[in-house]
């Protein structure tokens, strides 16, 4: 492999300055471009070069749109000028197998599940960094999978493949403020994993989310809405009167932490608990089951 250093070290300091966009002009993206973002994609890392990957390409406005209401109503997807659907897809490889005889049984294997959505993620980040470097704005949308049968279905999706992502992409009408990230010290360990600092580590949570917060509604009904949805995800976690007594200092303060809103009313403590469940029964249906295992036993022959 054959490289200039200085035009690959322009590269990785171009790809540190990315940031997700979610505000897309009309600008079109060229099929030129697209077929060198894709030809990124298919050629990405995969476990045993399995390639259990299918990527649907979406350009149409109007199922763009639909595509954003499954996706948990994000209506920047419909405007997105491209939107990639990767799949994580066993269902070519096992009409392979099937015509060459051979035993065939990755739609229910635990580590097939694990090292396909791997093999995923490398194809959509592959995708998400050659769009970078070629000035083409993009997000990640991990919500497809909570619509998969309606997704499935939209696109004609056949058994044992299933959305797991969608990469919107276009040109950005403007860049966003960037996001503070974790310092490097509590993201990149040395030959072993260290001893933590609680202090220091909520000292550098703290300042990647400093001035962050989501205020108390000051309508009494949304109010007690939100309040009541935040008390069910303190409760898996701690006593009633624990609770309540974050609660009151919240209302108190007349905001919640961002750490508290990530896990207390956006990534729920219980809603996305329970997601789960019906994102592997919708999988299931799919005659896809990568916890098959774990309701049937071990397989022995």
């Amino acid at each position: 492999m054959s490289i200039d250093k200085n035009a690959g070290l322009e590269a990785v300091r171009h790809m540190q300055d990315r940031q997700s966009i979610r505000n897309f002009s009309d600008r079109p993206i060229s099929e030129e471009d697209l077929n060198e973002i894709l030809g990124a994609a298919i050629t990405a890392a995969s476990a045993g070069n399995l390639q259990p990957v299918s990527i649907i390409v979406e350009r149409d406005p109007e199922r763009a749109k639909r595509l954003g209401e499954l996706c948990t109503n994000q209506p920047f997807i419909g405007k997105a000028p491209v939107n990639l659907i990767f799949l994580l897809d066993w269902h070519k490889l096992s009409l392979y197998a099937a015509a060459r005889k051979a035993p065939f049984n990755c739609n229910d294997s635990w580590m097939h599940f694990a090292t396909g959505l791997e093999d995923v993620m490398c194809a959509a980040q592959s995708a998400e960094t050659a769009a970078h470097l070629l000035g083409i704005g993009s997000c990640y949308i991990g919500t497809a999978m909570h619509s998969g049968a309606e997704i499935c279905e939209m696109y004609r999706i056949p058994p044992k493949a299933y959305p797991m992502l969608v990469l919107s992409m276009g040109y950005a009408t403007s860049l966003p403020k960037k996001r503070r990230k974790l310092e490097k010290k509590y993201m990149v360990f040395e030959g072993r994993y260290p001893e933590l600092d609680i202090n220091d580590l909520c000292r550098a949570y703290d300042t990647k989310y400093e001035g962050i917060t989501l205020p108390i509604p000051p309508d009494p009904s949304v109010r007690e809405k939100m309040i009541e949805k935040f008390r069910r995800g303190l409760l898996t976690t701690f006593t009633p009167e624990e609770s309540q007594r974050i609660i009151d200092r919240a209302l108190e303060l007349g905001y919640i932490t961002e750490v508290q809103r990530r896990f207390g009313t956006h990534y729920h403590a219980v809603d996305n608990y329970n997601m789960g469940g019906h994102i592997l029964e919708m999988m299931k249906e799919r005659d896809m089951f990568p916890s098959r295992i774990l309701q049937e036993g071990k397989i022995e022959l």
